[in-house]
């Protein structure tokens, strides 16, 4: 009876021994996160008054039911519910009005272990584009490495001036133009497709400098310029050689091209520059370009092919106040100064 007891004993110590050491296996169990498949938001792209469905599949390797399956939208979580399948493999949907404008979205899914799952896991994806009322929104299209450059093949003279245009709706314009000295051109398109392609417009052009900006309209009447102010210059083919204008600081100034340097919208600021030309030409166009806009400067010292010019003008209050010069001989020669960019200033205050 006594020896039972014992055996009965080493067994009970071996077989809680055996227990106990499995128990570290069960604790150390992985708890997979759950899967994110097929995310979209249906339509993309529609008005206010659109019903917008967010879906996602949902579902878990280990079978765990999810805590929560959300869709954010610009940031804000719009909980989602089974619609199809079980919780723990099923797909879940949201129905979201939304305001006007371009949004953002991602989606999060929490199992009910605490694993969770996003997507995308960085950042946020475009869309969807809400429009006024029954309205669809239009995303304006993009005009970009607008230039031209001169076509040695087909004759000295000829330029070809290029344009990227890109509708990120995927519709094809009404009208890609390039408007040379006041007058519209129709660009035809060289390769891509229409809505996301390369334009090309070739032209002779006569002596002497020309400018040119272009203009992207899209289905639905939107209207892009490139550049968005202003315009762009090309010195075409001069009949004999012309040396172009310089363009430096009126000397009386040691730093400041515009006097005095800060004042309140009462002040008049002068903006001054001397003009020199090689060839002892007056120049044709004498402007100061403030804040995009070109302005006509008058000679106040020297003489016109030698000679220091000015506008004076008052600003509206601001630090933003940018300008810059630009000056043509009248036979094909020009100068911009300075010849990138621009000179910042006045500041003026209330």
């Amino acid at each position: 009876m006594h020896k039972k007891q014992i055996a009965f004993a080493a067994i009970s110590v071996a077989l809680l021994g055996a227990f106990v050491f499995t128990l570290p296996v069960f604790a150390a169990e992985v708890n997979h996160g759950p899967c994110l498949c097929r995310p979209s938001i249906t339509p993309m792209q529609g008005g206010a008054r659109q019903v917008y469905v967010a879906q996602v599949r949902y579902s878990d390797p280990d079978n765990d039911p999810p805590a929560k399956v959300e869709v954010y939208v610009d940031g804000i979580a719009y909980p989602m519910r089974l619609v199809k399948g079980k919780a723990a493999a099923g797909i879940y949907q949201a129905r979201l009005t939304l305001t006007p404008g371009e949004h953002t979205y991602y989606f999060y899914a929490e199992d009910v272990r605490g694993a969770s799952e996003r997507f995308p896991r960085i950042g946020a994806k475009p869309g969807p584009f809400v429009g006024f009322g029954k309205q669809t929104y239009n995303r304006l299209p993009v005009l970009s490495k607008g230039g031209y450059y001169e076509d040695y093949i087909t004759g000295s003279g000829v330029y070809t001036f290029t344009l990227n245009y890109l509708d990120k709706d995927g519709q094809n314009p009404q009208a890609v133009r390039v408007v040379i000295d006041g007058i519209p051109y129709d660009m035809k398109l060289h390769k891509g497709s229409p809505a996301a392609g390369v334009y090309l417009y070739k032209t002779k052009l006569s002596p002497g400098t020309h400018c040119y900006y272009f203009v992207g309209i899209d289905d639905c009447g939107a209207c892009v310029l490139h550049p968005q102010q202003g315009v762009l210059y090309i010195s075409a083919i001069s009949e004999e050689k012309n040396s172009s204008p310089l363009l430096i600081g009126e000397p009386f100034l040691i730093s400041e091209k515009v006097e005095p340097a800060a004042g309140n919208s009462r002040t008049v600021f002068s903006y001054y520059v001397e003009y020199r030309d090689p060839d002892c030409d007056p120049p044709s166009r004498a402007e100061v370009y403030i804040n995009g806009k070109p302005y006509k400067m008058k000679l106040v010292g020297g003489k016109p092919s030698t000679g220091i010019y000015r506008y004076r003008t008052r600003l509206y209050p601001g630090s933003f106040h940018n300008y810059y010069f630009y000056f043509e001989d009248g036979k094909g020669g020009f100068c911009r100064y300075p010849t990138i960019g621009y000179f910042h200033g006045p500041v003026v205050v209330r």
